[in-house]
C-alpha cells in the first residue's frame, strides 16, 4: 500500500507545537502548511487535519492554528476550507470538527441570520461550544 505523499507533509505539520495563545508562531508553520497545501494539491486542508486530530497526532488546538493560517497561505484566501467549515457548522453531527469550525478566525456561515438560528441550536445541544456560539452572534454585524 503506497503511502500519499500529503501524509509525511501532515506528520511534519503535525510536529510543530503551537497554541493559539502563542504571541507570535514559529516561521516553521508557514512553511509547513505551505509544505502540506503543496503535497495535498488543495487548499481545503480542514478535512484531513481533523482526521490528524482524531489520530491524536495533532491536538484541537493545533488544528484550530493550522486551519487559520492555511486560510491566508492558499490563493483563495481560505474560501473552498470555508465551505467545509460551514458544512461542520450545518451538520452539527461531530463535536470536534464544530469545534474546529467555531473556533476559525472567521465568522461561520454566510449571513447572519442563518449564523443565529444554527448556533442558537449548537449552543443548546453543545454545552461545551455556547460560549464560542455566544461570541459569535455578540460580534457578527448585520448583512
Amino acid at each position: 500500500m503506497t503511502v500519499p505523499a500529503w501524509r509525511g507533509a501532515l506528520d511534519r505539520l503535525c510536529a510543530v507545537g503551537v497554541s493559539r495563545r502563542d504571541a507570535e508562531f514559529p516561521d516553521e508553520l508557514y512553511d509547513r502548511v505551505d509544505d502540506l497545501i503543496d503535497a495535498y494539491g488543495a487548499e481545503d486542508i480542514a478535512g484531513i487535519v481533523a482526521e490528524a486530530v482524531v489520530a491524536e497526532r495533532a491536538t484541537a488546538e493545533q488544528a484550530i492554528v493550522f486551519l487559520n493560517v492555511a486560510a491566508w497561505s492558499g490563493t483563495d484566501n481560505g474560501a473552498s476550507m470555508g465551505h467545509t467549515l460551514d458544512e461542520w457548522v450545518r451538520r452539527a453531527d461531530d463535536s470536534l470538527r464544530l469545534g474546529i469550525a467555531l473556533h476559525h478566525e472567521r465568522h461561520p456561515l454566510p449571513t447572519r441570520a442563518e449564523m443565529v438560528v444554527k448556533l442558537t441550536e449548537i449552543a443548546r445541544g453543545f454545552p461545551e461550544h455556547r460560549a464560542i456560539c455566544e461570541r459569535h452572534m455578540a460580534r457578527r454585524p448585520a448583512d
